[in-house]
């Protein structure tokens, strides 16, 4: 049905990620960490991704200012300049201690209150190349510099799945997964001397309705008006639809020619028009197209720079960030980077 005569109800739908993007050879290491699956286990909605390499390159560590300075590179393509300020970076702030010790790689920065890796010493911050882009995205304090984040946060979409029952850990790292070994079997390198494990990247997704209805002064209520309840594996597999159809990744067979239509997404439900938006400074891109996801750091939800798509009816639309309505201003990003 599409409502009643007296109320209308419609949901957009933001889908942000439950931890930073790890690549295919970091979620070999991390699948066996409790903390890191417990959260893991609170998406149901994933894609597989791909992009060159980042590394970060001429690292210089001033123990006097308590800085780190470096420049995060993608492949030869994109190269921007980062500065750490340590004492600012809010798990050094919260220790509250003088001295601890720093180790910098081209993957990786880490910052311990004792011997580094050894028993009784405690990780206070760490930065893998994806999670300095998730953090820098969020305004995370101690971040300076990076200003063009947005566009090392790129990437090519291979595939997009969902967990129709359980999790996306068991689904897409835990039990095997075939578009994902796929993928790795086939992919070819994006930049010399990578490895593709280590430009395949996951991104484990939480779907979050915003349900909204509007009521005539007439409208007779009942108690289910007021129960907010909602069918959370069914607009899962409606955003699945949403995004396959619209993107068509290389790697997911069944397309969804005929969506909206379909068994168990939203089509024919009491939704009058519904949508899906990606709450992440992000961009994935196929041969058929490119959705852009938006984040406004001060508010921690959506922004105008996001991409929707809205479907009412027949009817799938994408709305580009933009072009059918502004975007995000230069002064509201520019503060949203300073962040806490």
């Amino acid at each position: 049905m599409s409502g009643t005569a007296t109320s209308i109800k419609s949901k957009l739908t933001v889908i942000e990620t439950v931890y930073p993007p790890i690549s295919n050879q970091e979620a070999v290491w991390m699948q066996s960490d409790p903390a890191v699956e417990a959260l893991l286990r609170q998406s149901d909605f994933y894609m597989i991704a791909a992009r060159a390499e980042a590394r970060y390159q001429d690292i210089v560590i001033d123990p006097d200012t308590h800085e780190i300075t470096f420049t995060f590179v993608v492949g030869d393509s994109f190269a921007d300049d980062v500065k750490l300020r340590l004492k600012d970076l809010p798990g050094v702030s919260a220790a509250q201690i003088n001295s601890y010790l720093v180790e910098a790689g081209e993957k990786m920065i880490r910052v311990w209150d004792g011997p580094i890796g050894e028993e009784g010493s405690n990780l206070l911050e760490w930065f893998t190349t994806e999670k300095l882009l998730w953090d820098r995205s969020r305004g995370r304090a101690g971040i300076e510099g990076f200003e063009r984040y947005r566009e090392a946060a790129t990437y090519d979409l291979l595939y997009v799945g969902i967990a129709k029952v359980g999790d996306s850990f068991d689904r897409l790292i835990r039990h095997g997964h075939k578009a994902r070994m796929e993928i790795l079997s086939n992919e070819p390198q994006r930049y010399p001397g990578a490895r593709v494990t280590d430009e395949i990247y996951l991104f484990m997704f939480n779907v979050q309705p915003l349900i909204m209805t509007t009521f005539e002064l007439d409208h007779d209520f009942e108690g289910e008006d007021f129960s907010g309840a909602y069918d959370q594996k069914r607009i899962v597999a409606d955003a699945e639809k949403a995004f396959v159809s619209l993107l068509k990744p290389q790697y997911n067979i069944v397309k969804f020619a005929n969506y909206p239509k379909g068994a168990d997404g939203l089509y024919g439900s009491d939704y009058v028009r519904y949508g899906y938006v990606i709450g992440e400074n992000v961009a994935f891109n196929t041969a058929h197209g490119r959705m852009r996801g938006g984040r406004n750091a001060l508010a921690g939800f959506i922004s105008n720079d996001a991409d929707c798509i809205f479907i009412e009816g027949d009817a799938v639309t994408l709305y580009v960030s933009g072009v059918d309505y502004p975007a995000e201003s230069p002064a509201n990003v520019a503060g949203a980077s300073k962040g806490n």
